[in-house]
């Protein structure tokens, strides 16, 4: 029997959602005063910086969510994957 194959990490489903609730309002157009991150376009040019930043720790320069908790490591490993897995929109 053949292992399932895992489905891959979607933008739309996986990703949007996360970065409304934790990069909100900073980087959400017209709420925030960052570089909006809140469309697909913009999450896919920036992602290499967006990974650097989640990952980096409370007091380390550029961490981020800036004034929030670290983000969890499950939800960093979504945006990590939705990468890997090539960007599915």
């Amino acid at each position: 029997m053949a292992a399932s194959k895992k489905p891959l990490v979607n933008y739309t489903t996986d990703v949007q959602h996360l970065v409304v609730e934790k990069c909100s309002p900073c980087h959400i157009a017209g709420k925030g005063n960052k570089l909006s991150l809140d469309n697909y376009d913009a999450l896919k040019t920036n992602i290499d910086e967006v990974l650097v930043r989640i990952e980096k720790n409370p007091g380390e320069h550029g961490f981020m969510p800036m004034k929030r908790a670290k983000l969890s490591d499950s939800t960093i490993t979504v945006f990590k994957t939705w990468k890997a897995d090539g960007f599915v929109k």
